[in-house]
């Protein structure tokens, strides 16, 4: 998906919301002037607004789909969609960071607690909005495990690889128990199992594997869930990079 400016002199560009991208045009000035550019930034930034107003501990700020482009490779201006739960909210401010250090335009629907079906949801308001990018990078599976029985967790996994579509790039990153709060190794690894098996299902499903980098690096908890501040940063560099260096990939492919 490529994202570019909205180039004037004197008028403003209009979005293209069906792609979600932004049209490029260069206006030739006149005389010895050279051509300008504006940036949409400067224009309303995109909120869903039926974001709940009050969000209270547990949710997420208003899901932005920002007008501006980023800058730099590999991104280079091109759209994510980061989807999760509390593991999000509470990496949510590094991974924006450096998503947009590295030129990607990310928005992120986050709410704590929640679960498979409610990052389905969340698919569906994208879509309907025109708010899906083609990268869209999923971090649930904690809750599910705590609270929902293994076969309609499979389902809705299986399930939700469909509803984003074989068109559009799935980063899924995968689980990492502390054993406490009903999520036990076991179940982390039947989860990661579940994960492996729809990436060799589907060509576009690509697992980041947080369980083995959090494991490798000692990532500490600060309760039966949730990562103390050092394992929240980790988390947010290991999503980055690896979008990163599937980006890079594919460019070079290309």
């Amino acid at each position: 998906m490529v994202v570019v400016l909205v180039a004037s002199v004197g008028i403003v560009g209009i979005p293209v919301a069906a792609t979600g991208t932004s049209l490029l045009v260069r206006l030739a000035s006149t005389g010895a002037q050279a051509a300008s550019y504006t940036p949409m930034a400067e224009l309303a930034k995109r909120r869903d607004p039926r974001w709940p107003n009050r969000i209270g501990w547990q949710g997420c700020p208003a899901p932005i789909w920002p007008s501006n482009v980023a800058e730099g490779a590999p991104g280079n201006g091109r759209r994510v969609l980061v989807v999760g739960d509390s593991l999000v909210r509470e990496s949510r401010t590094r991974l924006m960071t450096l998503l947009r250090d590295s030129g990607w335009a990310p928005t992120v629907r986050c709410w704590g607690g929640r679960r498979l079906d409610w990052v389905s949801d969340q698919i569906s308001r994208a879509k309907k909005i025109d708010q899906l990018p083609s990268t869209v990078i999923v971090v649930v599976g904690t809750n599910d495990m705590r609270w929902v029985s293994r076969p309609v967790t499979k389902a809705r996994m299986r399930s939700l690889v469909e509803q984003i579509g074989s068109d559009r790039e799935i980063l899924w990153v995968n689980t990492y128990a502390s054993g406490a709060d009903r999520f036990t190794r076991p179940k982390e690894r039947w989860f990661n199992r579940q994960l492996r098996r729809l990436a060799r299902q589907h060509d576009n499903v690509t697992i980041v594997d947080w369980s083995s980098q959090a494991r490798t690096r000692g990532v500490r908890f600060a309760d039966g869930l949730h990562y103390r501040p050092k394992g929240r940063r980790l988390l947010a560099e290991v999503i980055a990079d690896d979008l990163d260096r599937i980006q890079s990939t594919s460019d070079g492919r290309g």
